[in-house]
């Protein structure tokens, strides 16, 4: 850190003791290799990466990658950091400073009621970066993370379904032979038409951490960039976690009219993609998400001793709260027409009611 600030101090032509650093807090949780520096009366963002070899065939690191995609978001017109200085050696970043909340936080304090208008403003900036990437694929082609998005929406589906499986079984009554192939034939359909979806170019760190909120919303932490699905990681920008923070659970700040929204503004662009057909792949990827979250409660719940299982709690706190909030926002939406996802949320509805052992 040291080294870094007499570098910083030297760019700004001050002396480093002039230099304010405080460590940033994600609630209960601290992040050692991102710091906000105050130089000069205004603020900025120091960040180490902590992996420091390359990660894909080019040879790029995360630095560099985050690097040239803020670069060219930014010249794009996108809401972004802008990088103000680095060490190349250091594995470094300045950017300016985009605000003191994240969208996490925010969502977890503020009404969803209050939240429209700035959904709306999301929606607009998170298309403007889809359109960035899509016109200059070519150039990120040496920046690209190998990720198979295919056999990880596979692993996700499988979960989704094992979870499924588990709600029945908490169930008093047992399904029919009908309503099993009902379910069958539903699931199917949503996996088909998720896995089958125009994969689009973009950050692979998607979360609503990763919106920090300054009167507008800046896109951050774009290290790793590669091919997934828009839908999905819209999904996971607009629902809140509440890791850490004292009392935090689910918050999801996705609606009908939110989802329709965005429909309206991807088809504008996306051949051969209706309004309907985006409304049901987000509503896919919605009910997926939350049948994963529903897996990982499960799994720490059932193996408490495993590592993985007491970072989850200690992140997450009570996991029946946590159960109970996630089939909540499984059963209480309507994100678009689509029969196939609804016959499956009125299904884990079904469950959930017959459930001694679960009240929503």
């Amino acid at each position: 850190m040291q080294i870094l600030l007499k570098q910083i101090s030297k760019h700004f032509h001050i002396d480093p003791s002039e230099i304010d650093v405080n460590s940033i807090d994600f609630g209960k949780q601290k992040k050692p290799n991102v710091n906000r520096l105050m130089i000069k009366s205004k603020y900025y963002l120091l960040k180490e990466y902590e992996i420091t070899v390359p990660v894909n065939e080019s040879g790029f690191t995360p630095c560099q990658i985050e690097k040239f995609t803020l670069t060219t978001l930014k010249k794009g017109g996108c809401l972004v950091p802008t990088v103000v200085w680095e060490s190349k050696k250091d594995n470094a970043l300045l950017l300016n400073w985009c605000g003191n909340h994240t969208l996490d936080v925010v969502a977890q304090n503020v009404s969803i009621s209050h939240l429209s208008t700035l959904s709306d403003t999301i929606l607009t900036v998170f298309n403007r970066v889809e359109e960035v990437f899509r016109v200059n694929e070519p150039q990120f082609e040496p920046f690209i993370f190998q990720f198979d998005a295919k056999e990880n929406l596979q692993y996700l589906l499988n979960q989704g379904r094992k979870s499924i499986e588990y709600l029945t079984s908490l169930s008093k009554k047992s399904l029919t032979s009908n309503q099993i192939t009902q379910l069958d034939t539903a699931w199917s359909s949503v996996s088909t038409r998720l896995l089958n979806a125009k994969l689009t170019l973009g950050s692979l760190d998607y979360q609503a951490r990763n919106i920090v909120i300054d009167q507008l919303p800046y896109f951050i932490d774009f290290a790793s960039v590669g091919w997934d699905w828009q839908e999905r990681r819209l999904v996971q920008y607009l629902n809140s976690i509440g890791a850490y923070q004292g009392g935090g659970n689910f918050v999801s700040l996705l609606t009908r009219n939110v989802v329709e929204r965005y429909a309206e503004l991807v088809a504008n662009h996306r051949e051969d993609y209706s309004i309907t057909d985006i409304s049901a792949c987000v509503d896919g990827h919605h009910l997926l998400f939350y049948l994963t979250v529903i897996h990982r409660i499960l799994k720490s719940v059932a193996r408490p001793e495993d590592p993985e299982s007491q970072i989850l709690i200690k992140a997450w706190g009570d996991p029946l709260l946590r159960l109970q909030s996630a089939i909540s926002l499984i059963v209480d939406v309507n994100l678009s027409d689509d029969q196939h996802i609804m016959f499956i949320r009125r299904m884990i509805r079904q469950f959930a009611t017959d459930s001694p052992q679960i009240k929503i």
